[in-house]
């Protein structure tokens, strides 16, 4: 069965320094130089650590399968070549949001723009209440991000990290539409 996003083209969103776009398959080794990197890897919750090239076919070659059936969405950060990724999962009024940066780009405020585009985005759409996240605990930068946005925090659990093959602490946060909105005054 054919989903009206299938129908649809492929959607892009512009910030002033990036451009979220689909992947595609050349992104593979941008992808693997950024998951190859521990410190990054280490705060994701379903990605394997080391991350090689096979994986990062793997993961494209869902994605794609995926894209016409699926109401996830799975943007490259783009500026000048893919820097890392953003997506929202799980269909429904209560997204998850989910992103990772390759470490070259910290501290240049890329992930807060895309955060903030993806956010303001998703709220477009009148059906969708809250936005939910999170960061496993000590993930600061990550957190940071969020609270910045308007993200609260609204609980813990545990989690499986692939990566390091382990439940973690994790810190549950979401972002209600009147919340986003408040914040953007």
């Amino acid at each position: 069965m054919m989903t009206l996003r299938a129908m649809l083209p492929e959607k892009t969103i512009r910030t002033a320094s990036l451009l979220l776009r689909p992947l595609r398959p050349e992104d593979g080794p941008a992808i693997v130089a950024g998951l190859s990197d521990y410190e990054v890897t280490r705060w994701l919750a379903r990605v394997p650590y080391p991350y090689d090239l096979d994986e990062a076919r793997r993961f494209l070659a869902w994605e794609r399968a995926q894209r016409p059936v699926s109401a996830e969405q799975v943007y490259a950060i783009d500026r000048d070549g893919m820097i890392g990724l953003i997506s929202l999962r799980d269909a429904g009024p209560e997204p998850v949001l989910g992103y990772w940066l390759a470490q070259a780009h910290w501290g240049k405020r890329y992930m807060s723009e895309a955060v903030a585009a993806l956010v303001d985005d998703t709220f477009l759409d009148p059906g969708i209440r809250t936005i939910q996240s999170g960061v496993f605990e000590g993930n600061e930068r990550s957190l940071a991000i969020q609270k910045r946005l308007g993200f609260e925090i609204v609980g813990r659990s545990v989690q499986h990290n692939l990566a390091l093959g382990r439940d973690l602490a994790h810190i549950d946060t979401a972002l209600t539409r009147a919340r986003h909105y408040e914040f953007k005054k």
